[in-house]
């Protein structure tokens, strides 16, 4: 599994217990970002040990150095937030506290927000 692949795992599992619960919508979303990753078992299996136990979130700028790439991980934490149709506060702070460690503006956090809901609402049509 390459850095930003974990990257992104870890603060996905991170943004799915938030709220304290695991949904289905987010169960499933999870899946299918693992299913594109292409993971071996033992990433799954690792993805499944972070599942038990979120792991650390230290450092996240110095593992995912593209700018770009730090975006793109956000759009997928703020879907997955976004997935069960409700975002709760401990998820915003969360995704709050990323997008700062990540070091993406108020700006770039807004603008990918929308682009985000954009997307979502796009797929449910």
């Amino acid at each position: 599994m390459q850095e930003a692949e974990k990257v992104l795992i870890k603060s996905l599992v991170h943004v799915i217990w938030a709220d304290g619960e695991v949904s289905e919508d987010e169960r499933r979303l999870l899946g299918g970002v693992l299913s594109q990753l292409d993971l071996d078992d033992g990433a799954l299996n690792e993805v499944a040990t972070m599942m038990a136990k979120p792991p650390d979130l230290t450092n996240l700028k110095e593992s995912v150095k593209d700018v770009e790439s730090r975006k793109e991980i956000m759009k997928v934490l703020l879907a997955m937030a976004m997935a069960d149709g409700k975002v709760e506060i401990s998820e915003l702070r969360f995704l709050n506290k990323i997008a700062r460690q990540l070091e993406l503006s108020d700006a770039d956090l807004e603008a990918l927000k929308k682009e985000t809901l954009s997307e979502l609402d796009s797929v449910e049509e």
